[in-house]
């Protein structure tokens, strides 16, 4: 199973998980959590946001769950939070979205 920054964070904090490996082809949370016959609150997605100085925000949160830019700007003392386009998700992480 490759090694990836969450399976990192999560092995340095001592937490228990399991790690599946999903088909190779652009999936949601949804498709995952059917595949895995899982609810999709026990699969988790990685958003990408970006704001306006500084490097972009990685929120990892369950999979039925969105990302409430207002809250994670004011947790971050930021003026505004925003969601990058797919292209843009991908040039910053390196990773295709989806998958």
């Amino acid at each position: 199973m490759p090694t990836n920054n969450v399976t990192r964070f999560l092995d340095s904090r001592k937490i228990k998980y399991t790690a599946h490996e999903l088909p190779p082809e652009k999936i949601g949370a949804v498709e995952a959590a059917q595949i895995l016959n899982v609810p999709e609150a026990q699969v988790f997605k990685t958003i990408v946001t970006t704001r306006e100085k500084g490097k972009p925000v990685l929120a990892v949160i369950p999979g039925d769950r969105n990302v409430d830019l207002k809250s994670l700007a004011s947790f971050l003392n930021e003026k505004k939070m925003s969601l990058p386009t797919q292209k843009e998700a991908e040039t910053l992480t390196g990773l295709q979205a989806g998958g």
